[in-house]
């Protein structure tokens, strides 16, 4: 699965290898979704890159006490975040626009990312058994893990768009709450249909005589379309909305800079005015930063190994996975911060809210009403 980490899988020269503890060959059981099950006998290939055998497993259990608190802190941030955004778009009604349906959907899909890829990725990565959740939950597990980042990815790509037609061509006709929908739908059927193809080469694998289980997409014979689709992915989902994100906002940025508000202003207009357009470049500017280089990590690591795995020293193998993947996890945690806390009419509305909810002696009317009037 191209996001999340595949603890014992090694794939050199174009081939699956598995060993064991001690470096031999070990056959597996492979239990496909079709509920078919092969033997299959794999070869090791005797590079020196393989001189220590999960050397690589080690290191990443020095690296323990480390790793978690920071796994820890990005779902804590992400879900309670992602959370807050959600509850204010729906309890104030002022939130209910086509923007802030798209930053709810984003904020859903994060919520979703933490949930499901944090834990078991490091449930994972650190079980010297494996994968010890069940067939089910491996087939489940790694579906729903790579639709919500494509559903992240492909709706950050929709609030750009949104935003430059707003900003750029604010006098054409915005997209109505109903065609929101319907661009939401496409976007989570988009990201099922991408994912497909990874989940039919997904096998749960027991591991005879070994106490070791693991879940994983193995591309059996397969190698040139294995290539095909880790590059069409990586085409789809980072190198296209990266540039559609970039194009957008570097848009609205000149557009800012080239808008003169009519009429005769104060100098401190002016300077208002200016200070404004500064605050929105920044914030851009951090959006398309944070976009681009919380995913750059985890896509090249992916490109280094399909090209040669060997390109990745052995031993600093699965901690250099590991760390890409927490960067890209880290990226729940930012989008709440960029997409809403940093815009006034979000904190407002969450000031607004919970101020109510602590006053003594109004009624619960009177405190929906206030949280809805600006």
């Amino acid at each position: 699965m191209m996001f999340c980490i595949q603890s014992h899988r090694e794939r050199e020269s174009g081939r699956e290898s598995s060993m064991d503890a001690r470096g031999n060959d070990v056959p597996v059981s492979v239990s496909p979704p079709s509920d078919q099950v092969y033997e299959v006998k794999v070869d090791q290939n005797g590079s020196t890159n393989q001189s220590y055998p999960f050397a690589d497993v080690e290191l990443l259990q020095a690296f323990k006490p480390l790793i978690v608190p920071c796994y820890v802190l990005v779902v804590v941030v992400g879900v309670f975040g992602n959370y807050l955004l959600i509850y204010v778009i729906c309890r104030s009604r002022k939130m209910h626009n086509v923007t802030n349906v798209f930053i709810g959907n984003l904020a859903f899909s994060d919520m979703l990312m933490c949930v499901t890829c944090v834990p078991f990725t490091l449930a994972y990565a650190f079980n010297p058994r494996g994968w010890t959740f069940g067939r089910f939950m491996c087939y489940l597990v790694f579906l729903v893990q790579p639709v919500t980042v494509y559903v992240s990815v492909f709706t950050l790509t929709a609030i750009a768009v949104d935003r430059y037609y707003a900003t750029v061509h604010p006098l054409k006709k915005r997209i109505s709450m109903v065609a929101c929908v319907y661009i939401l739908s496409g976007i989570w059927l988009l990201s099922c249909t991408l994912v497909a193809p990874a989940v039919v080469h997904t096998y749960h694998v027991e591991f005879e005589g070994e106490d070791l289980t693991i879940c994983e997409e193995f591309w059996l014979g397969q190698e040139t379309e294995r290539l095909v689709y880790a590059y069409s992915t990586l085409l789809i989902t980072y190198i296209l909305p990266l540039s559609a994100v970039c194009v957008s906002y570097l848009c609205i940025s000149v557009k800012l800079r080239n808008c003169v508000a009519p009429g005769h202003r104060t100098r401190a207009q002016a300077e208002a005015q200016r200070a404004r357009k500064r605050k929105i470049f920044r914030l851009v500017s951090l959006v398309v930063a944070a976009f681009g280089v919380c995913w750059l990590p985890i896509h090249v690591f992916n490109v280094l190994r399909d090209i040669d795995i060997r390109l990745i020293n052995k031993r600093h193998f699965l901690l250099i996975q590991l760390l890409c993947h927490l960067c890209a996890m880290s990226s729940s945690c930012c989008n709440p911060f960029l997409y809403a806390w940093l815009h006034d009419r979000f904190r407002a509305e969450l000031r607004k809210i919970f101020t109510c909810r602590r006053r003594i002696g109004i009624s619960t009317n009177r405190c929906a009403t206030a949280s809805v009037v600006l």
